[in-house]
């Protein structure tokens, strides 16, 4: 653990979160593995207290097949939860020996922090229903806050350093990117659907410039879409973009499908699925023209009424999304990452409709509970995003139309 006066570029609520413990309506641990770090784990070894060094051995079992600095143990889960969990809700090692004696998992969550040209970033995953509400709730957006603190840092989730010199990769300009990509997601005078449709435009001329290896001309792209941008250059410029409804909604039927198969052990989250699937009336042996019925009759009565006075809430979302990921530098090419942060908005929008058609109307509990459970189930699965990714490239989806199709309402 390093404590230093350091460059920080922060989000203002991120200085609001505390952990609400046995008043929580979902736990860190359940579902997961938490995995213990080198240096805890050795604590653990040393703990004079006798019941709890008792504990500690029964419940804390080495990883002696490919065991890392990070993970050189694991946690005993029961029931989905861990052994530590309290009745309460609290964490026995936190209570009973201190804060200090918490693995890097527990630490850090829901926090990440990821330190880019040498300017620590703290943010919060939307896994946690508290930090859900901090990130969502902000009616006037999400504001960042550049200056100097003392921080106390376990670990870091990513090290991004860039040259500033000739461009020699595409990642090197990773301020540029989302300082421009969380500017046109801010910008209210469009809708949130056309921000997302510039944002498509922008990534896939990024991505030209990549395959043609015209990286030089990255800087201007970036600068011509900032004055277009502000200049109302894209206004009623997608009014023409195709709807085609009954194929998003077969693929995105095909990917609750495949994450289901999955296994979930969320209670939250296989709450807010099956009131989507009823809501939109998906079944065996219901068809594609009913469940797209379904689903036009709930956007245009429910959804869109609601998102008319709440859609800062998926643009907080998205703006957090983009920085706690250092999107696009979190995949190997620009307009992939794209496609990913889209998925992540398609599957929401598709489950807050069906679910809105359940309950006759949405409330912004509904949605930070889909929300974070969603991102629970969904973001948190590496494994899940390679299978859904491979069914994009092998049915060659990852493109500007499609994504096109997937924003469209």
């Amino acid at each position: 653990m390093t404590t230093n006066l350091v460059d920080t570029l922060n989000p203002e609520y991120i200085k609001k979160f505390t952990c609400i413990g046995a008043a929580c309506e979902d736990t860190c641990c359940s579902g997961w593995r938490v995995n213990v770090d080198e240096e805890t784990y050795r604590k653990y070894k040393k703990v004079k207290n006798f019941d709890m060094k008792l504990r500690l051995e029964k419940d804390i079992t080495r990883n002696r097949s490919n065991p890392t600095k990070n993970n050189v143990a694991k946690m005993r889960m029961e029931k989905g939860k861990c052994s530590f969990l309290s009745k309460e809700g609290w964490c026995d090692i936190q209570t009973k020996l201190g804060e200090d004696y918490l693995c890097n998992t527990c630490a850090v969550y829901p926090r990440r922090i990821n330190k880019v040209n040498n300017i620590i970033e703290q943010s919060l995953t939307v896994s946690c229903p508290e930090a859900a509400r901090l990130v969502l709730l902000n009616e006037i957006g999400i504001n960042f806050v550049l200056g100097q603190e003392v921080v106390s840092i376990r670990e870091y989730s990513s090290i991004i350093n860039t040259s500033k010199g000739k461009i020699t990769h595409w990642k090197e300009c990773i301020d540029e990117y989302r300082y421009l990509t969380i500017l046109i997601l801010q910008n209210r005078d469009y809708t949130l659907e056309e921000r997302l449709l510039i944002l498509g435009l922008l990534y896939n001329e990024l991505e030209l410039c990549v395959k043609n290896n015209r990286l030089n001309e990255i800087p201007d792209i970036l600068g011509q879409y900032l004055k277009s941008v502000e200049d109302y250059t894209f206004k009623g410029a997608f009014n023409n973009v195709s709807n085609q409804l009954d194929i998003q909604l077969q693929l995105c039927r095909e990917l609750v499908i495949l994450r289901l198969k999955e296994g979930i052990t969320s209670s939250r989250y296989l709450e807010c699925s099956r009131d989507m699937m009823l809501g939109l009336k998906i079944e065996v042996n219901t068809t594609n023209e009913e469940v797209k019925e379904a689903y036009e009759y709930s956007y245009a009565e429910y959804y869109a009424p609601f998102m008319q006075e709440h859609e800062y809430m998926l643009e907080n979302f998205l703006v957090n999304y983009v920085f706690k990921n250092c999107m696009p530098i979190d995949c190997d090419a620009p307009f992939e990452s794209y496609t990913r942060m889209i998925l992540h908005y398609s599957l929401i929008k598709l489950h807050l409709v069906g679910i809105a058609n359940h309950y006759n109307g949405l409330t912004s509990d509904l949605v930070i509970k889909l929300v974070q459970s969603l991102s629970k189930t969904f973001e948190h699965n590496p494994t899940y995003f390679e299978k859904t990714m491979g069914l994009f490239k092998e049915n060659n989806l990852m493109n500007l139309t499609y994504m096109s199709m997937l924003v469209k309402n």
